[in-house]
């Protein structure tokens, strides 16, 4: 079954009839069947939906010099669809219309927005739809700055909303939406990049602190940090034991993008991998480091987490430590030693704990 947005969307597919179109983070991969007769460029900020979509790219792997130097960007045509995964669009005036997909952080929907807004050609439209609960009320007003604004539908739980853009805008420029961020943790510094659309966007978030302080000191060997996010803990962790050989994974594109910024602000260089999990993942390591997201959109999820766990046996080469921090009220040792013969916690606050299996 499509998601909430897409049905409310297959309500109108009348408005995809004419027009040169652009979607923005589609929440299903299959909405766009029914729209296969007609040009149209679909942009992944995630890769579990562009992997979803083009069915022929389970990972991507790059270095992080690359990303940092050339930018981030895998595309892949299905029939009449150009399928892009890419932390953001630097075109000019190539489209007439952008539909962009609500996503849950507001600064990220800023973002998106004014990316949209640099797409478009004279005269062009924003079309924004997410749920009702999930702040398309708010995200109205903020579009009213493009231009004339309205309500075209409303339906499971959803709303679609159009601006018509009044001016025309300079293309999108992504470092103006960067920030640069000295942390400290464990008398050790380090900078990190980041940008809107990233966990934790400015900010050490005390999970992931409470796990750089607590970590396994004995690391030596390969490391994938992963949900690695801007980098943060990778990054220390190369601060603090540069022999270290680290590979980084995330599902954003964006988080890529400030993954390879971080590296490059502290001199490191890794290999960054976009998966969906470990789904597609071959490579073996002897750590695996992670504070895991529990949330998908609104909801909170542990279908990442519980497939994450089971996958990463697989990964760890023998005698190799997976570490994890995680909300207290997650069921995670539970789910560890159902696949890792011993589980320690290794430390806890009234709010995280951190699990390392051996």
């Amino acid at each position: 079954m499509l998601s909430p947005q897409c049905q409310l969307l297959e309500r109108n597919l009348g408005i995809f009839d004419e027009g040169e179109w652009v979607f923005i983070n589609p929440t299903d991969a299959y909405f766009t069947d029914a729209l296969k007769h007609r040009p149209l460029t679909v942009l992944h900020q995630y890769f579990d939906m562009f992997s979803e979509s083009v069915r022929v790219v389970p990972s991507y792997t790059l270095d992080s010099r690359d990303v940092e130097s050339g930018g981030l960007r895998c595309e892949q045509k299905v029939g009449h669809h150009q399928h892009v995964f890419t932390p953001f669009e630097t075109r000019h005036q190539c489209a007439t219309d952008v539909l962009v997909f609500l996503p849950k952080a507001k600064a990220h929907f800023s973002m998106n927005l004014r990316m949209a807004a640099g797409m478009l050609k004279p005269g062009g439209r924003i079309h924004v739809v997410g749920e009702n609960k999930g702040g398309i009320k708010s995200a109205a007003k903020l579009m009213q700055q493009y231009g004339a604004t309205q309500k075209v539908d409303s339906a499971r739980h959803c709303s679609l909303i159009t601006t018509q853009v009044e001016d025309t805008h300079a293309a999108f420029e992504p470092s103006a939406w960067l920030e640069t961020h000295t942390f400290e943790a464990d008398t050790t510094e380090w900078d990190v990049v980041t940008m809107p659309g990233v966990f934790s966007h400015g900010e050490l978030d005390p999970g992931s602190r409470l796990l750089l302080e607590k970590h396994y000191d004995g690391m030596r060997g390969s490391v994938l940090d992963f949900a690695c996010g801007a980098g943060v803990i990778g990054s220390y962790l190369m601060k603090r034991y540069p022999h270290l050989t680290l590979e980084m994974l995330d599902v954003s594109a964006i988080a890529l993008y400030c993954c390879a910024l971080t590296l490059a602000e502290n001199q490191q260089v890794a290999r960054l991998i976009a998966a969906n999990g470990l789904y597609g993942v071959d490579t073996r390591v002897d750590h695996i480091i992670t504070n895991p997201p529990f949330h998908s959109g609104i909801k909170t999820d542990y279908t990442i987490t519980k497939r994450f766990i089971a996958d990463a046996k697989r990964v760890l080469n023998t005698g190799g430590r997976l570490q994890m921090v995680a909300n207290r009220f997650l069921p995670y040792p539970g789910l560890l030693s159902e696949h890792f013969t011993r589980v320690h916690t290794v430390a806890q606050t009234s709010q995280f704990s951190v699990y390392m299996t051996a």
